[in-house]
């Protein structure tokens, strides 16, 4: 027989709401508005030997308050240990008292979550089969290690960071980030683009009031009322899944809660798909390794190291973010946690720190903390075979190993399995069971090699490195566009990239303002995380002029963005307006005619040899001596 709820609640519509959770769980219901008849019920079901197996009880009754319900409960023998799930509209907090006399199995203050109600019905009445929410607090685990799980899973839920008054809310679909909600104004859809001088703040503000007058989402107001396009909208709703799950990533402190959801509630969210472990290794990027990031490191500098296969299927992601990383390819064959610290680069220690804390890479259960002796940093190889002695077959072996790792160190996966970058698939292959089979532990099976079985051993590693990423299609055709971009010594940090479009978006809003001497600074922080962008080259150069007169100058910034890119047309425009500043109006129309005779439709190129021709006069005396008089 199903189990049976009894619900003492005099607000109808509550009442309706918490009989509908029960039948969707197979539980059975009694409902009853009365103080007086919910005590008859209780004792009358005891005594027919079919107790109720929870009550859920309003405290704020007509008659006979819930409160003193509770209490008769509690003095029976029956209802002792009966799960009371208390709710109320009045007392948003429980008081000590109630806490202690009536040891409720949940509270919820009015209006109360959905889920919550679920959750504490499904655990007091034991129903099977239905998944419930998991809480905790961040300083036992991790979000980092919350993200993972939830890949591990391919769950499909609603993990909920809370920190004070601050909550950001992380809705997971199959393993993968779709949306992610905040609290915070500045971590909202369009805050960034108000930011960058692309919205203007009362637009925005406008938007946010509309929100909550009318109870609907930021993102829905701002799409209403035009603030954003479409564009700019699908924008800024990735920068706030980025930020605000990034954001709660970087906490310590405060508590998480992860509800189950289903395919109807996630639908209701927009889609703004992100990869939890690219979100894991951007919040490593923001975060120090501090002295306490160190210790929890030492602490466990004896355990194991192995990378995860949800690290294995991200391992470009990885390099991508974290170019010429060596973190990665210490992480395997178990090898101590101890020796990757005494050999990693202080700049990767984070990546280091969350890569395990995180369980992207896995450490061995049951291992003691390392003692403050051990913990000391590992020999260098040298060390360690000093004194030691090989046969002539053992030291050449070692000799061809330590060769190998120095000619591989910075060797790209081409070069690692000795092939080109056009190789077909059957090569990869071929070349990779031939490369795995020379650096294998069988391949040294019987000889004492000394710290050179380490070595081979990341050759191994970056071996099948190499392999996982070529043999993929999809990861092979990214790794060939990474490789392009080092190659012409182009960023290939995507997050650094993002950010310096954003930081240029402010920069051209200040330029087009005339606040010239704050948009050069903006123009150059951007070349500085992405100088391979012509366009900022090239308003850097303008903004020069406009602002310090500095013609030759800026000639030669312009120029170079049209080296970059010679087909830029505000660079075009740009060098046109300069040669004629500094006197050259014949040049400017040749260069003008020329952009317009490979570009029919460049109509702003068209816009200025109007002008030029409209205003022989004036141009003769050059376009800076008439700026300067205005």
């Amino acid at each position: 027989m199903p189990a049976s709820v009894l619900i003492v609640e005099d607000e109808e519509s509550a009442s309706r709401l918490i009989a509908t959770i029960c039948s969707e769980l197979g539980l059975r219901t009694q409902v009853t508005r009365s103080g007086v008849q919910a005590k008859d019920l209780l004792a009358q079901a005891a005594h027919a030997n079919q107790p109720f197996s929870a009550v859920v009880l309003d405290l704020v009754l007509a008659e006979l308050d819930g409160f003193q319900v509770g209490q008769f409960a509690r003095g029976q023998p029956w209802g002792t240990h009966l799960p009371l799930i208390v709710v109320s509209g009045i007392y948003k907090q429980p008081n000590a008292e109630l806490m202690a006399r009536l040891k409720p199995h949940a509270y919820f203050a009015k209006p109360f979550d959905i889920s919550h109600v679920r959750d504490a019905l499904v655990k007091a009445c034991n129903v099977q089969g239905v998944a419930t929410a998991v809480e905790g607090d961040l300083a036992h685990k991790p979000a980092a290690a919350l993200f993972v799980e939830l890949v591990r899973q391919k769950a499909s839920s609603l993990l909920t960071l809370t920190q004070d008054t601050t909550v950001r809310l992380i809705h997971f679909e199959k393993g993968q980030v779709r949306f992610a909600q905040s609290s915070v104004k500045g971590e909202l859809a369009g805050a960034a683009q108000v930011a960058s001088g692309a919205v203007k703040q009362a637009s925005f503000d406008r938007a946010v009031a509309f929100a909550k007058q009318n109870k609907v989402a930021l993102h829905e107001a701002l799409a209403y009322s035009r603030v954003l396009t479409p564009e700019q909208l699908k924008t800024a709703l990735k920068q706030q899944t980025v930020e605000a799950s990034v954001n709660g990533l970087l906490w310590t402190k405060g508590t998480f809660r992860v509800d189950p959801r289903s395919a109807e509630q996630l639908a209701a969210v927009p889609e703004a798909r992100t990869s939890p472990v690219a979100l894991v290794l951007e919040a490593a990027k923001r975060s120090t390794a501090d002295g306490a990031a160190r210790a929890w490191l030492e602490a466990r500098a004896q355990q194991q190291m192995s990378r995860s296969p949800e690290l294995e299927r991200e391992l470009f992601a990885v390099k991508t973010a974290w170019p010429a990383e060596g973190v990665t390819s210490l992480a395997t064959n178990q090898r101590l946690l101890r020796e990757a610290l005494s050999r990693v680069k202080p700049p990767e220690l984070p990546l280091l720190l969350w890569l395990c804390q995180s369980g992207l890479v896995a450490l061995s259960d049951g291992a003691k903390a390392a003692s403050p002796s051990a913990r000391a940093a590992a020999p260098s190889p040298v060390d360690e075979d000093a004194g030691r002695t090989f046969t002539p077959d053992e030291d050449w072996s070692r000799r061809v190993i330590f060769a190998e790792r120095d000619r591989l160190r910075d060797a790209n996966h081409y070069e690692v399995l000795g092939i080109e970058m056009g190789a077909a698939p059957q090569e990869i292959k071929a070349a990779y069971v031939a490369a795995a089979k020379r650096f294998h532990s069988d391949a040294f099976a019987g000889r004492e090699l000394g710290s050179a079985r380490r070595a081979a051993e990341e050759l191994f590693a970056k071996v099948s490195e190499a392999n996982a990423v070529l043999a993929n299609p999809s990861s092979r055709a990214d790794y060939d566009v990474y490789l392009d971009r080092k190659s012409k010594g182009l960023p290939t940090d995507v997050g650094a990239i993002l950010r310096a479009e954003g930081i240029f978006q402010k920069g051209e809003t200040l330029f087009k303002s005339g606040k010239f001497e704050e948009a050069e600074s903006v123009f150059r922080e951007a070349i500085a995380l992405n100088h391979a962008e012509a366009e900022f080259h090239a308003y850097l150069g303008m903004c020069i002029y406009r602002g310090r007169g500095k013609a030759q100058e800026a000639l030669e910034l312009v120029g170079k963005a049209l080296e970059m890119d010679p087909r830029l047309r505000s660079a075009t425009v740009f060098a046109a307006q300069l040669h004629e500043a500094m006197g050259d109006v014949e040049k400017a129309k040749n260069l003008l005619r020329k952009a317009i005779a490979k570009d029919l439709e460049f109509d702003a190129a068209k816009g200025e040899l109007s002008r030029m021709k409209r205003a022989p006069a004036e141009q003769k005396k050059g376009f800076l001596d008439r700026l300067l008089k205005k």
